[in-house]
Parts: C-alpha cells; structure tokens; sequence
C-alpha cells in the first residue's frame, strides 16, 4: 500500500529518516552498478541503506538484519521527486529498533562521554578509608 504525503507534521519520523539515511549513504556509501543503473549502498550494524540517484522519482530503502523483521526484511521504502522533496510516497515502513541504530549511526556520542560511561560503569572507584589514623 502506497501512501502519498506531502506534510512533515503528519509523521515526522518519516522524514526524520529519509534525512538520517541520505547522511549515512553519502558518508559511507559506496557506488555499485545495477541493473539498468548505478546506485549508492551504505552497509553498517545489520543496516543495508540503498539510494538511487538517477532514477525517477529518486527511491530509497533500507533492508534491516533481525530485531522484529524477518532474518532480512525491508523496513523503509520512500519516492519522491527531486524538486519536490516534502511530497514523498512510502509504501513500507516499520516501526523497530533499526531507527535507534541509524541515529545512533549518523550521530554517534562523543568519544569522551562514550569512555566516561565506560568507565563509571565497568571500574571500581577507590575505598576510602574513614577514621584511620597514622601516627
């Protein structure tokens, strides 16, 4: 089932990932040749990104490894036309954990807060050692 929409109000976790996706693709996406033509695939975390420049109106999907979904399963299909980037037709999108795994993909938590958490978590902290005195 296709479902044209052409407002971000009405479900801006759509565009949120359409935007989250296109980050990632052109980051660490690399060219592959199609059938008829060339396209741009990002493979990271169980995520499989797949943009398609020269087609008309551009196509993006994302393919999503375990979690809800079948062992492999499409969880995100958009088209829409190049001037017209809010008029957008889905025809798949689930829910699940693989929206949490692009953000955390695109934006990844800074190296600092990443080793702080680490570290709070996995050391011990020093005993002190109350009413103790050396004479």
């Amino acid at each position: 089932m296709k479902i044209l929409t052409d407002d971000p109000d009405w479900a801006p976790e759509l565009y949120e990932a359409r935007a989250l996706a296109m980050t990632l693709v052109k980051k660490h996406g690399c060219w592959q040749r199609g059938d008829a033509a060339s396209l741009l695939v990002a493979r990271r975390n169980g995520l499989t990104v797949t943009y398609y420049p020269h087609r008309s109106p551009l196509m993006l999907t994302i393919d999503a490894r375990g979690g809800s979904v079948e062992p492999f399963g499409r969880v995100f299909k958009i088209e829409w036309n190049d001037g017209d980037a809010w008029r957008a037709t889905i025809e798949t999108y689930r829910h699940g954990r693989w929206q949490s795994r692009l953000k955390a993909m695109v934006h990844p938590r800074p190296w600092l807060e990443r080793w702080r958490t680490l570290a709070t978590f996995t050391g011990s902290l020093p005993r002190q050692q109350i009413g103790v005195s050396k004479s």
